[in-house]
């Protein structure tokens, strides 16, 4: 289960409240633990940051465009499951 990382820190994913991601790995493992307010700051009504940044820095559109389609927690967790376990 490993796929690409960035290792430059301009591309990271910064969290609101702290840390940052690296992977699509490291997505899905913060997402099993992220609190309600930092996932809302993430993904609402006006803005999926997890979708753009999949789309933008990891390059995969497919997966991005299937994580913009929600705003639930667990179906996103699914989607990334589905999409690193395939």
């Amino acid at each position: 289960m490993a796929t690409y990382a960035v290792t430059n820190p301009d591309q990271y994913f910064y969290l609101h409240g702290g840390g940052s991601l690296r992977s699509i790995e490291e997505l899905f493992a913060e997402l099993q633990t992220m609190d309600q307010t930092t996932f809302r700051h993430h993904v609402n009504q006006q803005r999926n940051d997890f979708a753009s940044w999949v789309r933008d820095v990891m390059d995969d559109r497919f997966l991005a465009k299937n994580i913009e389609l929600t705003q639930d927690r667990d179906q996103m967790l699914k989607l990334l499951f589905m999409n690193l376990f395939r």
